[in-house]
């Protein structure tokens, strides 16, 4: 059900309606004491004996300021009121008339305002009042001749008398005094042009006789009203200019000319010229015969009052489009059951309840005759299916307002609800909502099956935490908690205790508002056993390629292996002492050439067969160039096979044997891409940015725009990918070989690929070849080594290097190359032996060369050892897994290079020049 804005402002209405009401009552309450004093005078100068003087007094007061009982004290006058004495006494009423001493007399010489006579101390007003509660006002009237009057007016309420109703009784009692002195009629006029002049009322009095009515009289209020007086010279009738014509101008001339009461509401002009709402009432003023003397007229300023009613009728006219707007059914009676109101919607549904045969108030009683029986808060369904919900208000008038609001939509939300309600009970997910100190409130059956019980009932007001482990709850919880709070929801696992099974659950915790949470427990313990027999699936498939793989290269690796110990047995032969000198140095450096070419197959080869245990920094460059022998030895005699590179470092963490397998499964597959025959498969090595690679379409993984990228191509001149081969190719176990192929190899590829957040990307043509583009993130961390320009003949004199290694001959052979280069070298075979010759004379030592795999403690235990012994010494460490270690002693702090086996002297040299600290420099 849609709910419409309010189309008017209720607290503007209310203030107008309330201001409006005041004012109504304000000018009632002012004619009404204007009439009084009037009526009460004229009582009082036409009465023919002192009771009837007395009387209109009483009525007078009673009527103008509400007193409900008057009392009027002095001395006797003149025998006027046909006392025979003088003495102070009480004049009115002379039931069981009292004499007042003194004491009192002067309480009553002096105007007297008493709020409540229970507070007051003096107990004289008490005395001279008679009276023990409420309020009472007294004024006195000084006569001539040094008598006096006093009136007093009593009322049952404290504090009933404010500043007019005392300021009204001033002036009554003037008038009282004129009319006990028995005023002829000029006094009586006098009197009532006292009252017309400082009624607050404006007020004029009109002689009808003359044209237009001559204004005989106004009164101060008028002119401060209007701003015209009569001094002024302007027109003094009241038929005159500043009255605008109309119908209602008419109507009071005649009414003027023909003596009539009336009212008229006509638009005047003020003495500035600003118009203004007149509200004229007409009054005739007759004598005692019937003749009519003047006609009084009063005047009251109605334009805010007019602007008013138009604005509360304009409001009225938009309540009522407001009331037709609305889907809900109104109707509104008076008490007496008069129809106020009903709109369109409740004619419609009285039409849909009761018929077009009755009349419309036989339905409305019949229909309100019903509420009262019991269909109050009942609901009403029409034929188009809407609902609506009767109820019935009073007012404090008695009125009576019923409505039919329009529920349909929310009954259809609450059979929404109720679906959604089956629905979370039916579900196989424990759902519960819980208040924020995590007592349950709801939860579904689900849920309470994680507590062992089929009743939801039985888990309400418990923790829902409380039905997991508790090493869970403990370790988990707090995180969660504050996750939830800062984002909203979170999600972990936390197992479940079912009669000794172990259950996993996906725990989701919801934030819904400040109070409450909604917990969603899924259980995972098959997908979790899934997950682990996919992984156990996937190591299997990957061992299987990686056992293919090698197993392929095992013939080739073989045969060059054997051409390479070929070369270096024929060229040992060769030299003796018989070999010219010229001819020692080539043979000694191809000797050497193909010694460093045999580790580097072997070192990829070991690489190959590693698992992928842990990461490591390398440089891509340098994993390619060295695996080229070995991803050679797959390849056929007849395929010609290059590398090319760019000179940028490619440094990035990884594993380099499932690299490797990466490279050897794509030239594999380029060089059974080529069906047997003679072909090229080319390889791209090159560096990108992430943002130069966003415009290309990634067959798997995506590039990140922040990163740097290696991009390893292999290209081959082969037969191509079908597309049909290709839309499954890298997610399923898909081969091009047929019989030849495994199925696993573009799939491994991938999985390595996304493992290292890389992406593929393939490009392929039938009979055109194919290009497999592998992006790999790269780091900007690197571990120190020896650049190869730097390799070359140096000299190491004053370097004092301690060598450790427990291989005698390997130790000796580095030592005598060192030595030859002028430095000074002490062979330890054993770790400890090293580290208490260091820890014995800290500062001693140029360099530190030690061996990896060692007796006792490694390279890198004592690399760490030897730093804190002597926090300046240089050390490298030489290992044959030198890209496979992820010891975490060897860090940059600790050491300066990592080199491989066979090492490199030329570098490790290169490496103690630049690092080592000289003899003399420390001597000097």
């Amino acid at each position: 059900m849609s709910v419409q804005p309010d189309p008017f402002p209720q607290g503007d209405l209310q203030s107008k309606l309330a201001a409006l009401d005041r004012r109504r009552r304000q000018d009632a309450r002012e004619l009404k004491i204007s009439r009084a004093l009037l009526d009460g005078i004229q009582a009082m100068c036409d009465a023919a004996d002192r009771d009837m003087v007395f009387a209109a007094l009483d009525a007078l007061l009673k009527s103008a300021i509400g007193a409900k009982e008057i009392a009027v004290v002095g001395n006797s006058i003149e025998g006027f009121l046909d006392l025979p004495h003088r003495a102070p006494r009480v004049l009115f009423p002379q039931t069981s008339p009292a004499e007042l001493d003194a004491q009192q007399l002067d309480w009553y010489a002096s105007p007297r305002d008493v709020k409540d006579l229970r507070q007051c101390r003096d107990p004289t007003p008490r005395r001279a009042s008679g009276k023990e509660t409420g309020s009472l006002i007294t004024t006195p009237h000084l006569r001539q001749d040094g008598q006096f009057l006093a009136l007093m007016c009593w009322h049952p309420s404290a504090g009933f008398f404010d500043a007019g109703k005392i300021a009204i009784l001033e002036r009554v009692i003037t008038h009282f005094s004129h009319a006990l002195r028995g005023l002829q009629a000029d006094d009586c006029q006098m009197l009532l042009a006292s009252v017309l002049e400082q009624a607050e009322v404006p007020v004029m009095l009109v002689d009808p006789d003359h044209g237009g009515g001559e204004i005989v009289f106004a009164n101060h209020a008028f002119e401060e009203m209007t701003g015209h007086r009569l001094s002024d010279g302007s027109e003094p009738h009241l038929i005159a200019a500043p009255l605008r014509p109309g119908i209602d101008r008419d109507e009071m001339e005649q009414a003027l000319n023909a003596g009539q009461q009336g009212r008229f509401r006509i638009w005047n002009t003020r003495g500035d010229g600003k118009p203004f709402l007149d509200d004229i009432s007409l009054t005739p003023i007759r004598s005692s015969s019937g003749t009519l003397r003047y006609m009084m007229v009063t005047h009251s300023d109605v334009t805010e009052q007019s602007q008013t009613q138009q604005t509360v009728k304009r409001l009225e006219k938009r309540i009522e489009y407001a009331m037709e707007a609305v889907t809900s059914a109104i109707l509104a009676t008076e008490a007496d059951g008069t129809i106020l109101y009903a709109n369109k919607a409740m004619q419609g549904l009285l039409r849909e309840m009761y018929g077009p045969g009755l009349r419309q108030r036989q339905i409305i009683s019949t229909f309100c005759k019903s509420i009262d029986d019991g269909l109050e808060n009942q609901e009403v369904t029409c034929k188009d299916g809407t609902v609506f919900l009767i109820r019935s208000f009073y007012s404090n008038e008695g009125g009576r307002v019923i409505t039919g609001t329009d529920v349909t939509e929310i009954k259809r939300a609450e059979r929404k609800l109720k679906q959604r309600a089956a629905a979370m009970d039916s579900t196989t997910e424990g759902i519960a909502i819980v208040e924020l100190d995590a007592r349950i409130t709801y939860a579904n059956p689900a849920f309470a099956r994680i507590f062992g019980t089929p009743e939801p009932t039985a888990v309400l007001n418990k923790n829902w935490s409380s039905a997991f482990l508790p090493e869970d709850v403990e370790e988990l919880l707090p995180d969660l908690q504050s996750k939830v709070e800062t984002e909203g929801s979170a999600q972990i696992e936390m197992r479940v205790n079912l009669d000794g099974d172990i259950l996993s659950y996906e725990v989701c915790v919801t934030r819904i508002d400040d109070q409450m949470r909604i917990v969603v427990a899924r259980d995972i313990t098959r997908r979790i056993e899934y997950e682990n027999a996919r992984r156990s699936f996937e190591k299997k498939l990957h061992d299987f390629e990686k056992n293919e793989s090698i197993g392929r290269l095992a013939a080739g690796v073989a045969h060059d292996f054997n051409n390479l110990l070929a070369v270096i047995n024929g060229h040992s032969a060769l030299l003796n002492e018989r070999t010219p000198p010229e001819k020692v140095q080539l043979y000694s450096a191809r000797i050497n050439e193909a010694s460093s070419r045999a580790a580097k197959m072997i070192n990829r080869f070991l690489d190959l067969g590693m698992s992928a245990d842990s990461q490591n920094m390398i440089d891509l460059r340098n994993l390619m160039t060295e695996s080229q022998d070995l991803l050679q030895s797959a390849l056929s005699a007849d395929t010609t096979f290059t590398l090319e590179m760019g000179e940028e470092e490619m440094e990035m963490l990884c594993y380099p044997s499932d690299l490797l397998r990466v490279a050897l499964n794509l030239v594999q597959n380029a060089q059974d891409a080529l069906g047997g025959k003679p072909g090229q498969i080319c390889q791209y090595l090159t560096r990108h940015t992430g943002a130069d690679l966003m415009d290309m379409r990634m067959d798997v993984g995506p590039i990140d725009p922040d990163l740097s990228y290696a991009c390893y191509a292999v290209h081959d001149s082969g037969s191509g990918v079908p597309p049909e081969v290709r839309k499954r190719l890298f997610r399923e176990h898909c081969s091009t070989k047929g019989q030849r192929g495994s199925g696993i190899g573009m799939m491994a590829i991938a999985e390595i690929i996304r493992s290292h957040d890389g992406a593929i990307r393939l490009l392929s043509d039938i009979d055109q070849g194919t290009r497999v583009e592998i992006y790999l993130p790269l780091s900007d961390y690197s571990v120190a080594r020896a650049s190869e320009e730097d390799i070359g003949t140096v000299r190491l004199d004053g370097q004092l290097v301690l060598l450790v290694d427990d291989d005698a001959q390997v130790a000796e052979s580095i030592a005598a190359f060192l030595e030859r280069l002028g430095a000074e070298v002490s062979i330890c075979l054993h770790p400890d032996e090293a580290l208490a010759a260091i820890e014995e004379d800290p500062g001693m030592w140029s360099f530190l060369v030690s061996d990896y795999n060692m007796p006792g403690q490694n390279g890198g235990q004592l690399a760490r050892a030897a730093k804190t012994a002597d926090g300046d010494l240089p050390i490298v460490i030489v290992t044959a897994l030198a890209r496979k270690l992820s010891d975490p002693n060897l860090t940059e702090d600790v050491i300066n290079a990592l080199l491989g086996k066979p090492v490199d002297l030329n570098a490790l040299a290169h490496l103690i020049a630049q690092h080592g600290r000289s003899l003399f420099a420390n001597n000097g």
